[in-house]
């Protein structure tokens, strides 16, 4: 069989691929309607159009039936033989973003904006349709940041929509959640106030608490901890392999039980903050310009009592279900190096997260 090859290898700062944007809105406009779409998930050695002699594809790239039309993308083809190397690729349909009481705007619009750019059908969800069931509807869930350490999600969700949460995920729903929609499933310290105000859900906590004051505001840079997970497809390119993300007061994630948690990355370096700005034009994010304005700047201190060697993105299971937890906010682009937010490469940890969590559930 013939394929159309999307080639997603990142060799450097120079991606395959210019126009993210307009590759997944295709892929994602297929998967909905039913079509083929596959992943690359392991290196492989074919011959293409383009690369007669041989060519190596590694994980992440995607084919679909050669007959398939696509614009503004960068394809190939490939005449069979790729077959023991690829997997179907899924996206489940139903998708829930919670928008209740204390989710921020300033959280919630980047993930809109996010859902815009790569044509993905997304239902806000509110508190109430939470605490009435609404989640049985649905096969993933995505929580978003806020203006604390996830405790104010209590105030509209309750006991009622804390056990709707819990049950949603026991029973093979997907969880999303960047920074406060990440410190929102661990398990609190103890004798900590997050015991009355976290969903305790997995093996995982940080050691401060609610005290997400500590940390502050700056610009990162992540170091992939396992460059083959499907979330790091794309991005990742052998070890090491690091990207740089905006960081805004999420947890520092410390592992209580190494069971049912992987650790995808971790905080490697500190770049820049208010307090130490970068030296390099940020203006194509206003995201970034905004984040080195906060009142609780990041310091080069703070970063290496807290967060150095601190996992970043961790997968956890909960019973059936599966939980991605980014504490940096991929949702917020790049720090300001990218040419356009919609073609920014830190929504991939997005996207790649939806996929994976969308396997086998």
């Amino acid at each position: 069989m013939a394929y159309r090859l999307l080639p997603m290898t990142r060799l450097g700062l120079v991606p395959y691929q210019s126009k993210l944007s307009k590759l997944f809105q295709q892929v994602n406009r297929l998967l909905r309607e039913g079509g083929k779409v596959y992943q690359v998930q392991q290196k492989c050695f074919v011959k293409t159009e383009r690369f007669p002699e041989g060519h190596y594809l590694f994980p992440g790239s995607l084919l679909v039936e050669s007959e398939t039309q696509l614009t503004d993308c960068v394809t190939d083809l490939v005449e069979g033989g790729i077959e023991p190397y690829i997997a179907p690729l899924c996206l489940k349909r139903k998708i829930a973003f919670l928008n209740g009481k204390n989710c921020a705007a300033f959280c919630s619009e980047p993930f809109f904006a996010f859902f815009a750019a790569y044509g993905l059908d997304v239902d806000e969800i509110s508190d109430q349709q939470v605490r009435d069931g609404v989640l049985k509807d649905y096969d993933l869930l995505i929580v978003p940041g806020g203006p604390d350490a996830g405790e104010s999600y209590y105030e509209g969700l309750g006991e009622q929509g804390y056990d709707q949460i819990r049950s949603f995920v026991e029973a093979g729903g997907g969880y999303l959640g960047s920074c406060a929609g990440s410190y929102f499933p661990l398990s609190a310290p103890v004798g900590s106030a997050a015991g009355n105000v976290w969903l305790n859900m997995i093996p995982v906590t940080d050691v401060q608490g609610l005290d997400y004051w500590r940390t502050g505001t700056g610009f990162v840079r992540i170091q992939f901890n396992d460059t083959t997970h499907p979330v790091t497809y794309g991005l990742a390119f052998g070890v090491p392999s690091t990207l740089d993300v905006i960081y805004w007061e999420g947890p520092a994630f410390q592992l209580l039980d190494g069971n049912n948690v992987k650790v995808i990355a971790s905080y490697q370096d500190f770049l820049a903050s208010g307090c130490e700005p970068p030296s390099w034009d940020i203006g194509s994010n206003e995201i970034a310009v905004e984040a080195m304005k906060w009142l609780n700047p990041l310091t080069r201190e703070r970063f290496a009592r807290h967060l150095e060697g601190k996992p970043a993105i961790i997968e956890a299971e909960y019973g059936r279900g599966k939980m991605i937890l980014l504490s940096p906010h991929a949702e917020f682009g790049t720090c300001g190096a990218s040419p356009t937010m919609e073609d920014n490469p830190n929504y991939l940890l997005l996207m790649n997260s939806l996929y994976y969590l969308s396997r086998g559930m």
